[in-house]
This record gives C-alpha cells, structure tokens and sequence, in this order.
C-alpha cells in the first residue's frame, strides 16, 4: 500500500505541516457525522505516529484553503515540483526538526499522574516517527510519484500541524467538560484540569488582563521560535502567523472586535500566554521538570465571575456555535449546517450537514447519535459510551490496567 500521510517542515516559517494525498474517487469529505472510533482516534493520538494513522482513516481535518494565500490543496504535480524543489534545498520544506515538532506536539489532556510531561510524546517516539512519516527522511518523494502513476488525478492537501493539533485539543476538551457537566457535579472546570488563578496579570496576545481566571494548558504558543525565543516576528508580520495557525487566527478574526474577546464568539474564556513582555518566565504552573517548555505554552482560559458548572455550559455552548458558523474568509462553510427532515421518516429529525472532517467529528462529539459523554476511571479524559449494553469505563486499556494496579496497591 502507498502511504499518503508525510509531515516536513516550512523552511519559510520554521513549522511543521502534514502532507495529505486524497485519491480522485474521494475528492470531496463526507457530509455525515464521523464514525464514533475515528473521531476517538482523532480526539485521542498521543504521538505523530497515531495521528498519522488517523489522519490516514479521515483524511484532512480542513481540506480548503482558510485564506486565499495558503495555497491548500494542490494538484499531484504541483505537490512533486514543490518536494523535489525542497529536495535540492532551493526553498519549500525540509527535514523535520526534531526539538521543535516536540513542542508543537503539546497535548490537551488530563493526567492522571499530574505530571507536565504527560502533554507531550516521548522524544525517543518523535524521532522513530519522523524517520517514519518524514517526507524528506522517509523518501515521500518516491511515494508521491508513485500516487501520480497510480491515480494522476489525485491531490495533495499540506495542513498545519497547528490546525490539526487545535481540532484535537478543543474537541477532547469539549467532550470532558461535556461529561463533568452530565454528571451534575459543581466544580467541573476543576475535574476537567484547569487550576484556578486569582488576580493574575501575565501578558496575551493583545493587551494585557488583570482578572482572575481558571487555567488549563492548551496548545503550542507559535509566537515562540524554536530555539524558546520569545519572538515577535508573528505579531509584526500577521500574514506570517496565518500561514503557521490559520484556523486559530480565523477564529480570533470573528470575535466581535468591540468586546474584544479573543477567543472567537465564546465571551468568557481567553487565550493567554505564561511570558510577560520582559521576556522573562512566568508560569502558571509548576512543571519542575524542565520549566522552560512551559514558556511555549498557550494557556486557555475561562472567567470565573460565576460558578464553575455555569461558566463551563456557557464555554461548551458558545465554542460549538462558534464551530458551526466557521468559514473560510470568502465564506465558503466549514462547520454545518441544518436540514429539514425528510418527509418519508417515520420520526422525522432535523438532518446535520458537516462541511469539513473537523466538523464531522466535532459533530460527532456534540449530537453524539446513541453516545454519551462520560469520564475516563482512570485519567478524567472524556469518553463516549453506547447508551445500550455494558457501559465502558476506561479510554484505554493502558488506563484500565493502570486503573487496576493502583487499586490493588500495585
């Protein structure tokens, strides 16, 4: 089998991006919510070979261009003209960098062991995967001239990594806020990670804050190089950070400008960073281990001017409506859309139309067809279970052994 999943790095930009080949029969991403087990595996890769593999099954998350500029999708022989030109070391992309698709690899997720290390992948799996999935180190030349002779009339989709790593952090987290929520508990933000932060004063994206939050690490902060600079060059060039994060940066574009809410159209949570503008560290939280990899860090974060339980409903509400609406910037959808139902159904429902991989499986997550949302024994991350038969308890069984260990005093 031809492989069609590859990952180098933007010698433009310094990050990294997945190379997708989509077959001429399949040019177009389905219109149904994603089946439960792929959305899972897309929620839950803990490493790039995992994500490969999901990648591999959906196909891209977003498949068209967020901005004209990004260039997207691209037909088989532009993709070669583009791998060879990066090949001879002319412009293009290059071989991964090891320390810093380290970072980008930041993991939303709880763990049961507290420990920050959990967020990302081992190093020792980041190499083996790169020497795997690589373009250049694994020779996706010869696999993509291999796709043209095969299927000329395939394409290749190059998505960001950033993009790809946002769909997995927001919709694991959705689903564990989700299922704290279900489960009547008052302090859900608490069971679902995020520690709470009174008066902080740390610098953001734009402007700074003085207000008291509650905290969860997010994603990769892409305003950091990868030698851990902070670097302002992102700011300074806005094109620049559209290239590396554009669904991000097409999210912030449609919050209301007025209310300067960062976080798209979900009003009480912001996205903030643990540097100050001196440049000097200033974590939110401990990681002891190495606490530099802390300053690459976004850290999102929700209001605490009500209770938990209700400034969590209002985040969960307002992040899938900001999902539903989300286009590219000429306004071609990108979430979903709602049909009448058809006239012929016994119990006619209203018929959910997704317009991108990203929005099949968020709307896997969120209308859920016979699942429910429950929590992980183990680690708190959220699961979905079948309303009918044995009710799963665990993610993992990784988790259900761990599970069984700790309880017998293993």
């Amino acid at each position: 089998m031809i492989r069609s999943v590859f990952i180098a790095r933007n010698r433009n930009t310094g990050f990294h991006s997945l190379f997708e080949v989509i077959g001429s029969d399949n040019p177009v991403p389905a219109t149904a919510p994603m089946d439960f087990d792929l959305a899972e595996h897309l929620l839950r890769w803990g490493t790039l070979d995992e994500l490969v593999a999901a990648i591999s099954e959906s196909g891209p998350l977003i498949d068209r261009s967020i901005y004209k500029e990004e260039n997207r999708r691209l037909s088989i022989n532009e993709a070669i003209e583009v791998v060879e030109e990066s090949v001879g070391g002319e412009r293009g992309f290059t071989r991964c960098d090891e320390d810093f698709l380290y970072l980008q690899l930041c993991l939303e997720g709880v763990s049961a062991t507290g420990s920050a290390s959990s967020l990302y992948p081992s190093r020792a799996s980041v190499s083996r995967d790169i020497e795997r999935h690589g373009l250049i180190e694994s020779d996706g030349l010869a696999e993509l001239r291999r796709w043209r002779e095969a299927d000329p009339g395939c394409t290749v989709v190059v998505e960001p990594l950033e993009d790809i790593v946002l769909c997995r952090n927001l919709g694991s987290l959705v689903l564990r806020l989700t299922a704290n929520i279900r489960s009547g508990c008052g302090d859900v933000l608490e069971r679902s990670g995020f520690r709470h932060f009174d008066k902080i004063h740390r610098s953001r994206i734009a402007g700074e804050l003085e207000d008291s939050y509650y905290v969860l690490p997010f994603k990769h902060n892409s305003s950091f190089d990868r030698t851990l600079n902070y670097s302002s060059k992102w700011f300074e060039n806005v094109f620049g950070y559209m290239v590396i994060n554009p669904l991000e940066t097409r999210i912030l574009d449609l919050s209301p400008k007025k209310d300067k809410v960062l976080f798209g159209s979900v009003p009480n949570a912001v996205l903030i960073t643990a540097q100050i503008k001196t440049g000097e560290g200033a974590p939110f939280f401990d990681v002891c281990w190495k606490p530099e990899i802390e300053k690459t860090q976004l850290y999102l974060s929700i209001d605490d001017g009500g209770n938990q339980r209700d400034e969590a409903v209002a985040f969960v509400e307002s992040t899938v409506e900001m999902l539903r609406g989300l286009t590219t910037k000429d306004g071609e959808p990108l979430g979903w859309s709602v049909s009448e139902p058809s006239i012929f159904d016994n119990e006619p429902l209203p018929r959910y139309l997704f317009h991108s991989a990203a929005a099949s499986m968020f709307g896997s997550i969120i209308y859920r067809y016979g699942y429910v949302p429950a929590t992980c024994k183990n680690c708190g991350n959220g699961i979905l279970v079948k309303t009918r038969g044995k009710r799963r308890e665990f993610c993992s069984p990784s988790c259900r052994t761990q599970y069984s260990n700790r309880k017998a005093g293993l």
